[in-house]
């Protein structure tokens, strides 16, 4: 319970960060190219996998993706991201979160990706998220995250941006 308002706090929050070896204007350039550039498995659809790897092996869901409008300063992009299962959506919570970027230092971009959600299935829900799903929209974030980075570095270089 939190003692602040007497409530139950049931959101969960998770988040990875990771540089880039480029400068932050080329991944900005990048990012706001467009997710098929840099978002995994999206082939121009508002549909994708996302998921995890156990021992090696991947685990993906199909989930409907949407992204909000970007958010631009001279130094940093946000862009607002949600997804939730295709099916069975009542067994998998909906993660609402952003993408960041932001200078580390001139040849150097952090990219940070982190989203909230509220466990399904009530009280049971809440305690297979503590025992095991928690772990699963980590590693989900994590592998995410590393997957824009590595995405993002490879366009930055790319001889089509020049």
């Amino acid at each position: 319970m939190s003692r602040f308002t007497g409530l139950t706090l049931k959101c969960m929050f998770t988040k990875h960060s990771v540089h880039i070896e480029q400068p932050v204007v080329a991944c900005t350039e990048a990012l706001l190219g467009g997710p098929p550039k840099w978002f995994l498995d999206l082939g121009g659809k508002k549909t994708s996998k996302v998921g995890l790897h156990i021992a090696g092996i991947p685990v993906r869901k199909r989930v409907e993706l949407e992204l909000g409008e970007p958010v631009r300063t001279d130094t940093w992009t946000v862009i607002p991201i949600s997804w939730k299962a295709t099916f069975p959506q009542k067994l998998f919570p909906m993660m609402t979160g952003r993408i960041e970027l932001a200078p580390v230092d001139k040849d150097v971009t952090r990219l940070t990706v982190s989203g909230m959600y509220d466990p399904p299935l009530g009280h049971v829900g809440r305690q297979l998220d503590e025992a095991l799903m928690h772990k699963v929209a980590e590693g989900t974030v994590h592998e995410l995250a590393e997957s824009i980075a590595e995405r993002l570095a490879d366009w930055a270089t790319s001889p089509q941006r020049a």
